[in-house]
C-alpha cells in the first residue's frame, strides 16, 4: 500500500499534474480505478494542498443498475464531505434523434458535463483514472489504426484547466488490491465484458497475452509513452517554428512557400512540416490515417523533385501545386466567372484578377505619372483592328512574337517563361478586333509592341499590378 501511494505521488510530483491549491474535479463512474482514484485524492487532500469533489454521469443505459453506481459514488463522498456532482444524460434519445456511435456520443455528453461543472463551481482540474493497461490498450489501438503511438496525453487542457492521470503509473491489478486492503465499495459495468467495442476485445484478448509474456509490458508502455510525448512536444515546436519562417498566405489565408526554403528544413522534421500544412485544410479527426501518411509521403516526393509542375488533390476541395520552386494551395475551382471576355475601351482602366489594362492615343493618353512597376508598350494597329479585347486563353492559341516566323502556342509560352498553373488559368490574352492574340500582358507580347515610342499614329499600353490611382 505505501509503495502504491508514494509511486502515484511521485508521478503527481514530476509530472507537475496537481499544483497545490487546485480545486479537483474527480470522474468517477463508480467502477474500481474511479472509485480508487476518488478514495486516493480524498485522503491525500491536506498533503497535497488541494480540494477535491467528483462528478458522475449516468448515461441512462442500465436503469437502476447506473443509479446503484451514483450512490456509490455519493456514499464515499459523504464519508469524506466531499462536493458530489451528479448528471443524466438520455444517450438512447440523443442517438434517436441524432445518430451517432454511441461511445462518441457518450464521450461527448459525459465530457460536456464534466466541462459545465468545471466551469460553475470553479474547478481548475479534471482528474480520471486511467491507469497502465489503458495505455497499453491505447497505444495497442493506435498501431492497429495506423496512427502514432503516443499513447493517451498524461496531462491536456481542458476548459479553463486540464485533465491529468494520477494513475497511470499503476496496473489494474493494483487498483483491485487498493480496494481491498482500503475496504473501498465500487461497481463492476458489465458491459465492460462484452467484446463488442475494440477496446474490449484488446483488453480481453490480447493484453492477457502480452502480461504473460511480461507483467511489466503496461508499465514499460506507459514510460515509453511518456518519453514519446516528451519528444514529440520538442519535435512539434522545431517543426511549427520552421513552418512559421517558410509560409505565407493569399488573401484567402491559403499557405504558400518556396522549395529551397522548405528543403532547408532537416529532413527529420519535413514530414511534420507537411502535416501541419495538411492541418490547415482539413479535421484530423475524419482523416483516415493511411491516406493521411500515404499523402504526406506523396507531397514530400514532389516538393523534393524539380521537374515542371505538379498538382495533388487535397481533401475538402483544396489543391496542392508546385510550379517550379513555388509551392502552394488553391481551391480546386477558381472562379473565372469574372474572367468573361470583355472590349478594352480606349482611355479606361479595365481591371482583370489582380492587375489592370489601360490603352489610349500616345499623343491623348492622360497618365500623369507612371508607377516603377507599369509595364508599358507601344504599338500601332489600322482602326479596323480596334478595339482591342481581354479573354482568357482558349487550346490552339497562338502568338507572333518578334524574330520569330511562325506563331508560338500561348501554352508553350507560359511553359518557358515560367507561369505557374494557377497563373495560367487566369492568364488573359489580348486580341485584336479579327482575334488574332497580340499579347499576354505581364507575360510576352506580339511582334506589333515596342518598348520604344513609335513614329506616326501610334497608341500606348499599360499593364499595372494592384490598383489603379
Amino acid at each position: 500500500m505505501k509503495s502504491l501511494q508514494q509511486k502515484v505521488l511521485k508521478f503527481i510530483d514530476k509530472q507537475t499534474l496537481i499544483p497545490p491549491g487546485s480545486r479537483v474535479l474527480v470522474a468517477c463512474s463508480g467502477g474500481v480505478d474511479s472509485i480508487a482514484l476518488l478514495h486516493f485524492l480524498a485522503t491525500h487532500q491536506q498533503f497535497l494542498a488541494i480540494e477535491v469533489g467528483a462528478i458522475h454521469v449516468d448515461h441512462m443505459l442500465r436503469g437502476a443498475e447506473s443509479a446503484e453506481d451514483a450512490f456509490v459514488v455519493k456514499q464515499l463522498c459523504e464519508e469524506f464531505g466531499l462536493p458530489f456532482y451528479s448528471e443524466q444524460v438520455p444517450i438512447r434519445a440523443i442517438l434517436e434523434s441524432q445518430g451517432g456511435n454511441m461511445q462518441q456520443v457518450c464521450r461527448q455528453q459525459r465530457y460536456a458535463r464534466f466541462e459545465q461543472t468545471m466551469k460553475s463551481e470553479q474547478f481548475t482540474v479534471l482528474a480520471t483514472a486511467h491507469h497502465a493497461d489503458d495505455q497499453l490498450e491505447t497505444v495497442l489501438i493506435q498501431l492497429s489504426k495506423g496512427q502514432s503511438l503516443n499513447g493517451m496525453p498524461i496531462q491536456r487542457a481542458f476548459h479553463s484547466g486540464k485533465i491529468v492521470r494520477p494513475f497511470l503509473p499503476l496496473k489494474k491489478s493494483e487498483l483491485y488490491t487498493y480496494t481491498t486492503q482500503c475496504k473501498i465499495k465500487f461497481r463492476e459495468d458489465p458491459s465492460n465484458q462484452q467484446d463488442y467495442y475494440l477496446r474490449n476485445r484488446m483488453r480481453h484478448q490480447v493484453l492477457p497475452l502480452l502480461i504473460e509474456e511480461n507483467p511489466s509490458v503496461a508499465v514499460n508502455t506507459v514510460r515509453q509513452t511518456e518519453q514519446r510525448q516528451a519528444d514529440e512536444k520538442l519535435l512539434s515546436e522545431l517543426a511549427s517554428q520552421h513552418w512559421q519562417s517558410i509560409v505565407t498566405y493569399t488573401d484567402e489565408q491559403l499557405p504558400s512557400f518556396q522549395r529551397e526554403a522548405f528543403l532547408a528544413i532537416p529532413h527529420a522534421l519535413q514530414k511534420r512540416v507537411i502535416q501541419l500544412l495538411l492541418k490547415c485544410l482539413t479535421e484530423p479527426a475524419t482523416e483516415n490515417a493511411e491516406w493521411h501518411f500515404t499523402l504526406v509521403d506523396e507531397l514530400l516526393q514532389h516538393i523534393t523533385n524539380t521537374a515542371g509542375n505538379v498538382t495533388i488533390d487535397l481533401a475538402n476541395g483544396y489543391r496542392f501545386i508546385r510550379q517550379y520552386d513555388k509551392l502552394l494551395v488553391t481551391k480546386k475551382d477558381i472562379d473565372t466567372a469574372s474572367l468573361r471576355p470583355k472590349v478594352l475601351e480606349k482611355g479606361t482602366w479595365h481591371t482583370w484578377g489582380n492587375i489592370q489594362f489601360y490603352w489610349h492615343h500616345v499623343n491623348a493618353h492622360r497618365i500623369q505619372h507612371f508607377l516603377p512597376s507599369d509595364e508599358i508598350r507601344y504599338f500601332q494597329l489600322p482602326k479596323s483592328e480596334l478595339p482591342l479585347t481581354a479573354r482568357l486563353r482558349i487550346t490552339g492559341d497562338r502568338m507572333l512574337l518578334k524574330g520569330m516566323s511562325e506563331p508560338k502556342r500561348i501554352k508553350r509560352i507560359l511553359i518557358d517563361e515560367k507561369i505557374g498553373i494557377v497563373q495560367r488559368q487566369q492568364q488573359p490574352v489580348i486580341t485584336t478586333a479579327s482575334g488574332t492574340v497580340c499579347a499576354v500582358p505581364g507575360v510576352r507580347y506580339g511582334e506589333m509592341f515596342s518598348r520604344c515610342q513609335l513614329e506616326g499614329d501610334s497608341y500606348i499600353w499599360i499593364t499595372r499590378e494592384g490598383e489603379t490611382r
